[in-house]
């Protein structure tokens, strides 16, 4: 019987493997680190699930936190032009923020126990070599050990030759969260992006924050030092940050309580976003296939990393039911049919990442200053803007730009329900309607 070798057991690795044991494919999940090495080590992102990701966990039975208390329904988006302005909406969908090293341990246990084999080793390109004749088909799904070289960058898709801004991302103490809890989001221009959030840890729900710096400015100065070398002076700067850049964030700080949560839960760099092609050649016939950051690197500016990542995966798991279905080989053919699929359902987020390292376009000011005296635009605009391919329509354009504030203007029934103007519970799933 076929069986697939999945090496990495990040989110893209995880969710390829619950999907393929869900077509009742077997498969073994090669990771470095067990589940409890993973819980106790460092904070691995900051990421935010939007409702197509949220909606794959409940097909593969993984959505653990799917209480709705436990999810984001709002967002806040703050402008500091020369004229400030603040957008806030209510996701008709909501979000959910939960620290890896809750969810990647649960979901590699779930894993288990459904019959996936998890093995714990490390996998380099002679190793992957090895595995290929174990298996119907090998995938990659880490960048570790250079397995990344194994899949040429594909220079015009992708733009960035460098790191487009400098990061920090951190869990914070001394930070009251806001009530109800929402997202915020600080535009700076000429500075980059500063971001707050509420994540699901095994502490209970803490603040976050992730900072998008661009290179050379004074905001990438204040979190560009090693924060390991004087943690009392990083986080004043950090501080710093926020009342300078933050402030909706900084009126809720305690400054004699404020920073970082403790030693493992930041991260600092960088990197540059690529496109790669999804699949190399091992020889003797056999081929492997990229999946997640291996296959496409995004930006976390517009928060749709993993959520892509997850996306791929799916995309891969139904190429290889479709393969073995219609008894078809895993070869050169497969892998380029496979790489155009799993391309189409990413690019939106790529297009949609690349975009927000860019100055927005006046029509997209213009949105969004609508948006800010606008209650329903403000909503479908909040919405729409977590779903790469909704919101990438909306912003192609003037004229698009302009059509989509005279359609959000009567507002649509998922808005209405996600407001209560309907009275019924903002948990209720509606589908949304095109748009």
């Amino acid at each position: 019987m076929a069986s697939i070798g999945i090496v990495g057991a990040g989110t893209a690795g995880l969710h390829l493997g619950l999907k393929l044991l869900a077509q009742g494919i077997p498969v073994t999940l090669y990771s470095e680190q067990e589940p409890d090495a993973v819980r106790v080590g460092r904070l691995l992102n900051t990421v935010t699930h939007h409702a197509p990701t949220r909606a794959r966990e409940r097909e593969v039975w993984v959505d653990f936190w799917g209480m709705p208390e436990l999810a984001m329904k709002r967002l806040s988006i703050h402008v500091h032009a020369p004229q400030p302005f603040s957008v806030h909406g209510r996701l008709s969908e909501p979000s959910l923020c939960v620290d890896y090293r809750v969810y990647q341990p649960r979901l590699a246990e779930a894993f288990a126990e459904r019959g996936g084999r998890l093995e714990v080793m490390p996998v380099d390109a002679a190793m992957l070599e090895k595995l290929a004749r174990r298996h119907t088909l090998m995938v990659v799904a880490t960048g570790r050990n250079g397995l990344t070289g194994l899949f040429p960058r594909i220079p015009e898709l992708s733009p960035h030759t460098k790191p487009p801004r400098v990061l920090f991302a951190a869990l914070l103490k001394g930070l009251r969260m806001p009530q109800p809890t929402s997202m915020h989001t600080n535009l700076i221009p000429g500075q980059g992006e500063v971001f707050e959030s509420q994540i699901i840890t095994r502490h209970g729900r803490v603040p976050s924050t992730l900072i998008e710096a661009i290179p050379g400015t004074e905001l990438a100065a204040l979190i560009s030092r090693k924060r390991d070398e004087d943690p009392a002076a990083f986080d004043a700067s950090l501080l710093e940050v926020m009342r300078r850049f933050a402030p909706a964030t900084y009126e809720r700080i305690d400054p004699t309580e404020f920073g970082v949560r403790g030693p493992l839960d930041f991260l600092q760099g960088g990197f540059t976003p690529t496109v790669r092609r999804a699949w190399a050649s091992l020889g003797e016939g056999r081929y492997v296939m990229a999946v997640g950051d291996t296959h496409v690197t995004n930006d976390p500016v517009a928060g749709q990393g993993a959520n892509g990542a997850s996306a791929s995966a799916f995309t891969l798991a139904h190429a290889i039911q479709d393969a073995l279905l219609a008894e078809r080989p895993f070869d050169e053919a497969f892998c380029r049919d496979t790489d155009a699929r799993m391309w189409a359902a990413v690019a939106p987020t790529t297009h949609w990442s690349n975009a927000l390292l860019e100055p927005p376009p006046p029509h997209l000011i213009d949105l969004l200053v609508t948006a800010s005296r606008d209650t329903f635009v403000a909503d479908a605009f909040i919405s729409d803007m977590m779903i790469p391919e909704r919101i990438l329509p909306v912003c192609a354009s003037p004229e698009a730009a302009a059509a989509y504030v005279a359609q959000a203007r009567t507002p649509r029934a998922d808005m209405l329900a996600a407001s209560g103007a309907l009275g019924w519970d903002t948990g209720t799933r509606i589908r949304p309607l095109a748009g």
